[in-house]
């Protein structure tokens, strides 16, 4: 799965593991043993990967990219940081020719079915604070089509050919890591517009799980926290920080 040497970004160091309970884990665990900013570690398993809101991230063996970033040297918002690493996800998958679009708040589409997902987890506690990125994206998954679900989708399939994962990794840390070292003034005035322009169902409506709520309405875009703004059959414009767009 390694790219040739130095295929990674400057002073980032990829470190990889056959298999692990969970990236996160493994660079939470690195932070606190005082790992610097740019470790990446990368897993071809998990047993337990997790996805947003406690859910679980499940992958069968070398199908997929499963990797986590410290982030200690970045001054983006929180939620710019989910953002920008959708928004490199979906640069690099222009590049292979595809159309993603990024679903509120962290994940990346393809064809109205979801091939990525980004997790951040903050750890304020600490001295200085770090983020951890979790990041999956489905990649070879060939004739396996029960391993994911009806509304999920593998590069492959979109493709027509399977990808070598060592370079695509690479190339996801590249468009990575120079995003996430902008100053947090550009993500008010150039990559946010960049990722609302990718916005899924951006004008079209939408039905949003709050808790066990239902909610339909019109998404009318987000704003520069990451919230989302939705109107309501009534009129009214409702801000939604937390919630789930379904598919």
């Amino acid at each position: 799965m390694a790219p040739p040497p130095g295929a990674w970004p400057p002073s980032w160091k990829v470190h990889y593991v056959a298999e692990a309970d969970s990236t996160q884990d493994l660079a939470h665990a690195a932070a606190a043993a005082g790992a610097p900013h740019g470790s990446v570690y990368v897993a071809d398993w998990q047993r337990a990967g997790r996805g947003r809101q406690g859910r679980s991230w499940q992958a069968p063996p070398a199908t997929s990219l499963l990797f986590s970033v410290l982030v200690r040297e970045t001054r983006l918002p929180p939620f710019a940081q989910t953002a920008v690493c959708t928004l490199a996800l979906c640069e690099v998958l222009e590049q292979l020719g595809l159309a993603p679009q990024i679903k509120w708040p962290n994940d990346v589409l393809l064809r109205e079915r979801k091939v990525a997902g980004v997790l951040t987890e903050r750890v304020s506690g600490a001295e200085p604070p770090y983020q951890v990125i979790g990041i999956g994206l489905n990649v070879n998954y060939g004739t396996a089509r029960e391993a994911l679900p009806a509304t999920a989708t593998a590069l492959d399939w979109e493709l027509g050919r399977p990808l070598a994962r060592g370079p695509l990794l690479a190339a996801l840390l590249h468009a990575i890591a120079p995003l996430l070292a902008q100053p947090a003034l550009a993500w008010e005035t150039r990559l946010y517009r960049a990722w609302l322009r990718r916005l899924w169902r951006h004008r079209q409506t939408v039905r949003l799980a709050l808790g066990e709520t239902v909610v339909e309405g019109r998404v009318e875009g987000a704003a520069v926290d990451g919230t989302l703004l939705l109107r309501l059959p009534d009129g009214a414009l409702r801000r939604i920080t937390v919630g789930d767009v379904l598919l």
